[in-house]
């Protein structure tokens, strides 16, 4: 319903954003993108690979550089403020966070709030440049036959089996990796297939959703100075990473939009969706987006130690 009003109003996304306000929960993004990984697609994340780790170690610098502002602002532990940072799946740092012995209702509610800015900020961005962006993979992909029920079928099956038994050995982010690994190995032995739409529209609906479901009165008054730390946090890591993605567009000569979608503080899901919907090239952004949350999740509790040990954070 909200996704169809926003369609009505002409709004970029609208059935990523309109639901956005509604409420919460789930998200096929994971299978939606794996479709797309064909052997061309996979030669050019081959290509990029190194690219794609400095856009990690970024997020890594940006993370340390923001969790020393949060800290200073909201008056929060220094293992609270670098989990609330941290550009990883807000539920992992939060669970990695009381891990710890930090806050992680904090921690949530800054992803959160993060999560909620950058949803809003980038599609619309997107929608603006993407007429002029050149968009060799999406146009790849998008000649692609639609998939069909049974194979459908079966990747769903093996897809959420997987991620069952992830999930029961604690690895991250289970119910979105293990669809898109699946997905990304049947496309890869040649079977060049794409979504439905409304599939990617009902990915959408629910990605929407589950960004909502935190925007409770509770949200916005239980920690007022954690929220408006992570609002003022989110903005200048936009900012940074603009700068950042603009470096990358001129060195390796990728669209400055793509460039944009592929290095922003959002999550894997909402910034897939964001470059599928757009024709972006959806695995590329993927890719980008997969690797730093790999490394956030490995490596954030160790980046955390050493600035404490450091002095940058107090503990």
């Amino acid at each position: 319903m909200c996704g169809a009003g926003a369609q009505e109003l002409n709004v970029p996304l609208p059935w990523l954003l309109g639901p956005m306000f509604g409420i919460a929960f789930l998200s096929f993004a994971g299978m939606t993108d794996g479709l797309y990984f064909t052997n061309a697609v996979i030669s050019e994340i081959s290509r990029l690979a190194g690219w794609m780790v400095l856009a990690a170690l970024f997020c890594l610098a940006l993370s340390a550089l923001f969790a020393r502002f949060l800290q200073q602002f909201s008056n929060v532990t220094g293992y609270t403020a670098l989990y609330a940072s941290a550009i990883g799946a807000a539920g992992d740092m939060a669970i990695q966070a009381q891990r710890m012995g930090a806050d992680g209702a904090a921690v949530a509610t800054s992803h959160a709030m993060r999560v909620m800015i950058v949803v809003t900020v980038i599609p619309f961005l997107a929608d603006f440049y993407s007429g002029t962006a050149l968009r060799p993979l999406a146009s790849l992909a998008n000649q692609f036959p639609v998939i069909g029920w049974p194979e459908l079928g079966t990747i769903g099956v093996i897809g959420a089996g997987l991620a069952w038994v992830l999930n029961r050995w604690r690895l991250p982010n289970p119910w979105l990796l293990a669809p898109m690994l699946v997905a990304a190995l049947y496309a890869a032995t040649g079977n060049e297939t794409r979504m439905p739409d409304f599939v990617v529209a009902g990915g959408s609906v629910l990605i929407g959703w589950s960004v909502g479901q935190y925007m409770t009165r509770d949200f916005f008054t239980s920690a007022p100075k954690v929220v408006a730390g992570a609002a003022l946090m989110t903005i200048g890591m936009l900012l940074l990473s603009f700068l950042f993605a603009y470096a990358l567009s001129e060195w390796i000569g990728i669209p400055l939009i793509t460039a944009i979608v592929s290095t922003s503080p959002g999550g894997i899901a909402e910034m897939a969706i964001t470059a599928k919907v757009l024709g972006l090239g959806a695995p590329l952004v993927t890719a980008f987006h997969f690797l730093r949350l790999i490394s956030v999740i490995l490596l954030t509790k160790a980046l955390g130690q050493k600035l404490i040990a450091l002095g940058w954070l107090k503990e």
